[in-house]
């Protein structure tokens, strides 16, 4: 058997999802959703998790720093995702991370009605 299957932790991602909003955006939402779960840091009735771009590094390691930046300006553009500086010293630039889970509703909402256009054509066509 392979050691490059499973014996790491592995990155989950819909299939959905990434043809929706693209792959690399839907892998560091699920990150950032798996990493909220466990936080203990809540500002304005939010869960909030915080990296930098080093740290982001360390998670995906696969990817350059650019690609991990354009990602999550993507992800701010689309609206999916909340970053703030919560950090107590005025000079730690170190980003705060939340998911706009309304957005991402809308865009559950839009993949659902796609489907259902999809297997209407091929019902009738």
């Amino acid at each position: 058997m392979s050691k490059l299957l499973i014996d790491d932790y592995p990155i989950l991602v819909l299939p959905k999802l990434a043809t929706e909003i693209g792959l690399n955006e839907a892998i560091v939402l699920q990150q950032i959703h798996y990493w909220l779960g466990s936080s203990k840091h809540i500002h304005d009735g939010f869960n909030w998790i915080y990296n930098s771009y080093k740290e982001w590094e360390e998670q995906f390691p696969f990817w350059s720093n650019v690609t991990i930046r354009r990602t999550i300006t993507s992800l701010e553009k689309q609206n999916l995702i909340i970053t703030s500086n919560y950090n107590k010293a005025g000079f730690d630039k170190t980003k705060w991370y939340t998911i706009n889970y309304l957005e991402l509703e809308g865009v559950s909402k839009r993949v659902a009605q796609n489907e259902q256009t999809m297997w209407s054509k091929r019902a009738n066509g």
